[in-house]
């Protein structure tokens, strides 16, 4: 709370826009430190009410201790009468009337601890339900900031980078255009080796070509030899 006081100081003494700058640059961080002290807050003020909760039952024990010596006390003055000692029980009923004292007198005390713990409580219990809810808007806030953050980051490099994105895409487009010229390099040589195959064999069918010819010179041998036996 201190930082957040310090701040609020500075702009009501006349550095208003300073001060609101300093806010704004860093709420998050100041808001961080107002949730930790906070629950440092609560926690001091549990251990208290945890003190006070204490002496709550010892009061309220002492109390129950003297309703049962009273208790205790009136049925021995009964028991004084019964027999016919009236100073006994007098005597007697003088010491009630100390313990019934000193009863009432702790009873107003506990009556009061009771109601100061409820009190208390119930205030921490309202003071810690804010905090929670505090601290799940700061959280939204903190996550809000860093979507922010890195939104802005990306703008800046896309606008930073942007000549260097269009080298990048260009280099790009040259491996592509590269990859695919080889792979329509491949096709055209796997089509030429498919004509060169029906390029020879309708030249065998026509009888042309080396095997054609060299059968025909073959053939005209033999009937060469035939003639001359």
């Amino acid at each position: 709370m201190g930082i957040l006081k310090s701040i609020m100081t500075a702009i009501r003494g006349g550095a208003s826009e300073v001060g609101e700058a300093v806010v704004d640059a860093n709420a998050v961080r100041i808001l961080e430190q107002e949730m930790r002290d906070a629950g440092e807050a609560l926690a001091k003020a549990k251990i208290s009410l945890t003190n006070m909760k204490g002496s709550e039952i010892s009061l309220n024990r002492k109390v129950n201790v003297l309703s049962e010596d009273i208790a205790g006390l009136e049925s021995k003055a009964m028991a004084c009468l019964e027999q016919g000692d009236e100073a006994l029980a007098m005597e007697v009923a003088e010491r009630i009337s100390e313990k019934e004292t000193e009863r009432d007198e702790l009873k107003a005390e506990y009556d009061t601890a009771k109601a100061n713990v409820n009190k208390v409580n119930k205030m921490i219990k309202g003071y810690e339900k804010k905090i929670q809810k505090n601290k799940r808007d700061l959280d939204k806030v903190k996550t809000v900031e860093q979507l922010q953050k890195a939104t802005s980051a990306i703008s800046s490099n896309i606008s930073a980078s942007g000549s260097a994105d269009n080298k990048v895409s260009a280099a790009l487009e040259r491996v592509k255009a590269k990859q695919q010229k080889f792979e329509d390099n491949l096709e055209a040589g796997d089509w030429m080796e498919t004509q060169g195959d029906d390029l020879d064999a309708r030249l065998a069918t026509a009888g042309i070509g080396e095997n054609a010819a060299s059968a025909n010179s073959v053939l005209d041998r033999i009937r060469n030899q035939k003639k001359q036996a």
